[in-house]
């Protein structure tokens, strides 16, 4: 349990950061490092997914809290955006997180990583041209709203790796676009949570400290370092200039397919 809890420090330091820098809630590091390490409390294989990706949510909650509180000091959140989005982000994240044991994992992790590759395209090609931007109405942020609620329940994020290339392809400020994402992640995280809390909840062979599919020692540990690392984070964020956030932000978006293509 020590050595479990120690890692569980190391990886809130990472993912703080990364939170911070690039508006995500850390799911893309957290999910496969809990699924590596709950064995070693007890966590029987057919449930590692499942409380990875409860887990992961839970710790979104605070990571992303703590990105956006920063965010909005700095005046990097548009609240007008973020209040069309939050509902159909949250009710989607919520109910595709109560029948995800139901969908077809391998296929889902492909078509992901497609569109993750896309997204990541479109972020690198937009510093070299000058396209007409879309306009951002309402009927187009409901709907992608319960898009990017669907695709983050899957892989237990934060939604950044959608929402900003969305915002910021719509005119949204790139810094203003990462802020908005890190104080929707926060209520995406929560949806996703008490989803996974209650299709877990009388699910036996759980070890002690489960609350559902959220295992509470993985979250102190993972949020007691993030807490304070994605203030860190959020600073780098709107002290670097643009065309290089862009490129880093892209660059986490392939990594992201790539991990989802050899797993």
């Amino acid at each position: 349990m020590i050595l479990f809890f120690i890692s569980c420090l190391i990886l809130g330091l990472i993912v703080g950061f990364l939170a911070g820098l690039f508006g995500i809630g850390g799911g893309l590091i957290i999910v496969p490092t809990l699924v590596y390490l709950f064995p070693m409390v007890g966590l029987p294989p057919e449930h590692l997914m499942s409380a990875a990706l409860g887990t992961s949510f839970a710790t979104i909650v605070i990571t992303a809290f703590s990105s956006a509180q920063r965010h909005h000091k700095l005046g990097n959140v548009d609240l007008s955006v973020a209040k069309v989005l939050l509902p159909s982000i949250m009710i989607s994240v919520f109910l595709c997180g109560l029948f995800i044991s139901g969908l077809d994992a391998q296929l889902a992790k492909k078509l992901f990583a497609v569109m993750v590759v896309y997204m990541a395209g479109r972020m690198i090609f937009s510093l070299k041209k000058t396209g007409k931007i879309r306009p951002l109405t309402q009927k187009s942020m409901v709907i992608a709203g319960g898009v990017i609620g669907a695709l983050s329940s899957i892989a237990g994020i934060g939604g950044g790796g959608f929402i900003v290339p969305f915002l910021n392809g719509r005119g949204v400020e790139m810094k203003t676009a990462i802020g908005t994402s890190s104080f929707c992640g926060a209520f995406l995280g929560l949806a996703g949570m008490l989803s996974f809390i209650a299709s877990g909840w009388n699910v036996p062979d759980l070890p002690e400290f489960s609350l559902g599919y959220v295992y509470l020692p993985a979250l102190v540990g993972i949020t007691l370092t993030s807490f304070f690392t994605s203030k860190l984070g959020a600073n780098a964020a709107n002290s670097l200039p643009v065309p290089i956030l862009k490129k880093g932000f892209a660059c986490l978006l392939l990594a992201m397919a790539v991990k989802i293509f050899l797993s």
